[in-house]
């Protein structure tokens, strides 16, 4: 895969310190196994958290933002790659058998729930309820839409494009409440991506509102 699309920094760190909402942590799981440019940058960062609680037992207190400060430098400063292990992560291990169908071509089998005309969905099994597979047809698009809370969404099969570009598989958008998009499939496949949401998303004009109970989002 040629990954343009990358979570947040931020976002990589939370999950190297484990402290992700379960479906945003198995989203950047899944991709974690095709993107070895985030791969190598939550192994930096978990390498670095290491050395850091371990200089905490000799160091002067720090401020917090001291602190933050310094393991963001710290990582942007590792610019070699690390020899490493081929990265075998649990979280990845346990990936919901639909993303493993998806990704191996067999999409078409699964269970998906029609919204609207031309968008099905799934609800997928995690503590937080955040976590689903979209599919949209090709040269559909979803309403014009901010966000209540933040995002993460992950082509795994076609392409679709908006505000901030194209998206491909292994692409991740990384939103907030500050991005307002409308997200239209190209090409001649549907677009079908991973979502893990922590809050509705907040949808522009009146028929677009009406519908939202009814898709879900």
């Amino acid at each position: 895969m040629n990954i343009n699309h990358h979570p947040d920094d931020a976002t990589l760190l939370s999950y190297a310190a484990g402290s992700l909402p379960e479906s945003f942590d198995v989203l950047v799981a899944c991709h974690l196994q095709h993107c070895a440019h985030c791969h190598e940058k939550v192994f930096q960062a978990e390498a670095l958290a290491g050395q850091l609680l371990n200089a905490q037992a000799t160091a002067v207190p720090q401020q917090n933002d001291s602190a933050r400060d310094d393991f963001f430098r710290k990582l942007e400063m590792e610019s070699a790659p690390t020899p490493q292990p081929e990265l075998i992560d649990p979280r990845q291990e346990t990936m919901p058998d639909a993303i493993q169908k998806i990704l191996s071509g067999q999409g078409d089998d699964l269970p998906w729930k029609c919204l609207v005309p031309g968008m099905h969905s799934i609800s997928l099994d995690s503590m937080d309820g955040g976590l689903k597979l979209l599919r949209i047809a090709p040269g559909r698009n979803l309403p014009m839409h901010s966000h209540q809370g933040s995002e993460l969404t992950m082509v795994l099969q076609g392409a679709f494009q908006d505000e901030l570009g194209c998206f491909y598989p292994g692409d991740v958008a990384d939103l907030n409440h500050e991005v307002e998009h409308q997200p239209i499939t190209i090409g001649n496949e549907a677009c079908i991506c991973l979502v893990a949401m922590d809050a509705p998303l907040q949808f522009k004009g009146l028929v677009p509102k009406l519908l939202q109970p009814f898709i879900g989002f």
